[in-house]
């Protein structure tokens, strides 16, 4: 067994509230690897529910130094920047149980990010915000129910009973964190001169796709999903999981972006979202967007209409992207198209061989009324639902001209999406 496997069996174990166990399986992980984070990190919770402080508390260090060498290697590493958060708050709750003597504190300051609330174990919650003024900015940690708090940026923040703690990876080398007794106050009444103060001293401006043109720390966007393609699974040495991709369109342009794991399964197709600290950087394709674990997606349906009004509608962010071509008026090698037809043909799928590669095909034909063409569909697109006598929408196929039968064809893959067309659309075609 590997120690990711082990670690698997302790967190069962946990969850069945058998700590010993739990620390059994921990500890052989780490026979097999000393330098695994989560094993560790995992021990010093099976060890605090035993009271065993001691071990706790060294379980907890040992992560943390581990999280660290990650960081110097990748500060962006939010989960390693959030298991250290976490092994911190951990050692200063074990510490506290035996001196109480904390220094509280109130504040007040404008909300500049917004993390999404992780789950942790035995449903307890935490949440990351950052407070700033004109001079400086500071994490806050929320906890519990404080985490269903409606908080967003540019809102005031008000904590009462917040305490200072030494964190060496912030800037200002401390953060403020919140137990039982503290309380949190979204948009509290204050003086009008401190809040134009506070207002004044955070930028809260969207930045258009358009103007996307190198590398950022961290953007935000509001953007409507208009090509969406498969998720699928990646493993690497030190992580595991999945990510999808898609086109995001506003009335400035578009940009591929990419989804992390648990974001992976929000966006759906033609839906705007608001998307907070997305990180932008360059490929040899062009700018992209990666939203991730640090990320925050807000959906339309939860944004106020003001903020939603200008946005351009599916439709006609779409036509920005692809023009429509009829099959008739189709030529070798047009790009950014978009071709729809009613499903006349559909035959199985077959696996082809070239230079050493296997690949999976599939062909349809499909007709509109002006003609009929034969749709050639690679590897994941085989998977689509096709049903002879449904309209399909093809984004972005390839015009190939085949020598064999000496007719054009579309090529369909991966950087291809296959969607339903609307009423509308089937209607203007059809009737």
């Amino acid at each position: 067994m590997s120690d990711r496997d082990f670690n698997k069996d302790g967190q069962t174990y946990f969850e069945l509230k058998e700590y010993k166990k739990a620390i059994e399986c921990f500890d052989k992980a780490i026979e097999i690897n000393p330098e695994d984070e989560v094993a560790w990190f995992n021990s010093g919770f099976a060890y605090f529910k035993l009271k065993d402080y001691t071990n706790s508390i060294n379980s907890f260090k040992k992560a943390i130094s581990i999280f660290d060498s990650i960081l110097n290697e990748n500060l962006d590493d939010g989960m390693a920047r959030e298991g250290r958060s976490l092994a911190e708050h951990m050692i200063k709750q074990i510490s506290s149980k035996e001196n109480r003597n904390i220094e509280y504190m109130n504040l007040v300051g404008i909300v500049r990010k917004v993390h999404d609330p992780m789950e942790l174990k035995e449903s307890e919650y935490l949440q990351i915000i950052e407070l700033s003024d004109s001079s400086s900015a500071i994490r806050a940690i929320l906890w519990n129910e404080n985490t269903a708090l409606n908080i967003n940026k540019g809102d005031i923040i008000g904590i009462e009973n917040g305490f200072v703690e030494y964190d060496s990876q912030e800037s200002v080398g401390y953060r403020i964190n919140t137990d039982e007794t503290s309380k949190v106050v979204v948009n509290p009444k204050i003086e009008e001169g401190l809040l134009q103060f506070l207002k004044e001293s955070v930028d809260i401006s969207l930045t258009d796709i358009g103007d996307i043109d190198e590398d950022s720390a961290e953007i935000d966007i509001l953007a409507r999903v208009v090509t969406l393609f498969e998720t699928y699974s990646y493993k690497t040495k030190e992580d595991s999981g999945i990510v999808s991709s898609a086109i995001l369109a506003d009335n400035t342009g578009s940009i591929k972006a990419f989804f992390w794991n648990a974001k992976a399964q929000v966006p759906i197709m033609s839906k705007a979202y608001k998307i907070e600290n997305a990180r932008a950087r360059r490929s040899d394709e062009g700018m992209e967007l990666h939203i991730g674990q640090g990320s925050r997606m807000i959906g339309e349906d939860d944004l106020p209409n003001e903020e939603k009004a200008n946005l351009k509608s599916f439709e006609e962010l779409e036509s920005l992207l692809y023009d429509y071509k009829k099959i008739k008026d189709l030529k070798e090698n047009d790009i950014g198209i978009k071709v729809i037809g009613k499903i006349m043909d559909v035959q199985d799928t077959f696996e082809f061989e070239e230079n050493g590669s296997k690949f999976l095909v599939r062909v349809i034909d499909i007709e509109d009324d002006t003609g009929s063409i034969i749709v050639n569909l690679w590897d994941e697109m085989v998977d689509y639902k096709y049903t002879i006598g449904n309209f399909i929408k093809i984004q972005n196929p390839t015009v190939v001209y085949n020598k064999n039968t000496c007719n054009l064809e579309l090529s369909v893959g991966d950087d291809c999406n296959i969607i339903e067309p609307s009423f509308k659309e089937i209607n203007s075609i059809f009737s």
